[in-house]
């Protein structure tokens, strides 16, 4: 039974499943080879524990959940002791816990240190059974690796999100200064030497001055490759002035509501980068954009948001992640050959989303991404 559950996890973490699937197939096995119907990962903070993992059919303490520990229950016990626990007076403590009866838990070591716990709960009139701790305590032992190696992963993603969020934070900071500094500075000089020339009648200041429209147009073309000012109205705004100045046509299906910050950022340049790629390679007719609002699907396969043709995408009503696609009808042969792609691919799932390429020899290239909105 262990080895059978086991080799599921394993293959989860071969196909590259997030840490948080991880979590929750982990605790899926603990509870089947346990045999009760509710199991959860739970990593210690310093205020508490959350839940980085949970499964069963009681609707209670989904992932992310973050709680204190009290003076009792087994999670304070194996944090206290470092030792498997059980406990089965829940119901005497007096807190809503959504009808949990009884726990058992058994310490998660991490570089050698107690970084969480595995635990069983048992709602309503279910029990644990008389072994739980051992059984647990068992498979715990067996599926430490795969539990290290999903923390391990997870700190990465985190990393990872945070120098993306503190890079964009920056560039924007640097596309304000050069907005409020150097480019208004441009502004007045290019202003006095017009009403200089026109004082003075002197034509031989006309080439200063368009030096200086040329100088403030470039400074503008860099201030928007650092933080696109477009995206100040929205994204769907910001995909509307791509398409104006581009020299192919683009036909675009892009959702109106205002998105979390990052998101928005990594859609525009996923976006904008697949745009240049198709004007500059791809010898397109047309290029298809769509980004709309979706239910988050891990099994979501890359023709979900392909253009077939010039029918729509179905357009979704609620969900939690952005599902975008940027199509053309060009030569296709597009690689991961150390070209922006792979920048846009590191963006993407830096945010713990998920970033594809099709692109067959002559039928076109689809440039896809799933970015999630909610945790």
């Amino acid at each position: 039974m262990i080895e059978s559950a086991l080799r599921e996890i394993a293959v989860r973490v071969a196909r590259g499943a997030s840490p948080g699937e991880v979590f929750t197939a982990i605790s899926e096995q603990a509870a089947a080879v346990c045999g009760v119907s509710a199991a959860a990962v739970v990593r210690f903070t310093d205020t508490g524990a959350v839940v980085a993992g949970r499964w069963g059919d009681v609707d209670a303490f989904p992932a992310g959940t973050a709680f204190p520990l009290g003076a009792g229950g087994a999670l304070t016990l194996v944090r206290n002791t470092g030792l498997p626990a059980r406990f089965d007076e829940y119901e005497r403590t007096g807190e809503d816990l959504h009808g949990l009866r009884e726990g058992a838990a058994t310490p998660v070591v991490v570089e050698d240190a107690v970084w969480g716990a595995l635990l069983l709960a048992a709602f309503g009139g279910e029990r644990l059974p008389g072994d739980a701790e051992e059984k647990l305590t068992e498979f715990a032992q067996l599926a430490s690796l795969a539990l290290a190696s999903a923390d391990a992963r997870e700190r990465l993603l985190e990393s990872r999100e945070r120098l993306v969020r503190t890079a964009d934070a920056e560039r924007k900071r640097l596309e304000r200064n050069l907005h409020d500094g150097a480019q208004q500075r441009l502004v007045a000089a290019r202003l006095t030497l017009g009403m200089l020339r026109k004082r003075l009648d002197a034509p031989e200041l006309d080439p200063i001055i368009q030096e200086l429209a040329l100088a403030l147009e470039e400074l503008r073309e860099l201030a928007r490759g650092l933080h696109p000012a477009a995206l100040s109205r929205g994204l769907y705004a910001a995909v509307g002035a791509l398409a104006t100045r581009s020299p192919v046509p683009v036909e675009y299906d892009v959702v109106e509501g205002r998105l979390p910050e990052a998101v928005e950022v990594a859609a525009y340049y996923v976006i904008a980068e697949s745009i240049t790629n198709a004007v500059k390679h791809a010898e397109a007719s047309v290029i298809r954009v769509t980004a709309l609002i979706a239910p988050r699907s891990a099994e979501r396969s890359p023709s979900d948001v392909a253009w077939r043709g010039r029918s729509p995408l179905p357009r979704y009503i609620a969900g939690d992640e952005l599902a975008l696609s940027v199509a053309d009808d060009g030569r296709g042969g597009a690689a991961f050959d150390g070209s922006g792609l792979v920048g846009l691919r590191d963006r993407v799932e830096a945010l713990r989303g998920r970033f594809r390429v099709v692109s067959p020899p002559g039928t076109g290239t689809t440039v896809s991404a799933e970015l999630p909105i909610t945790g």
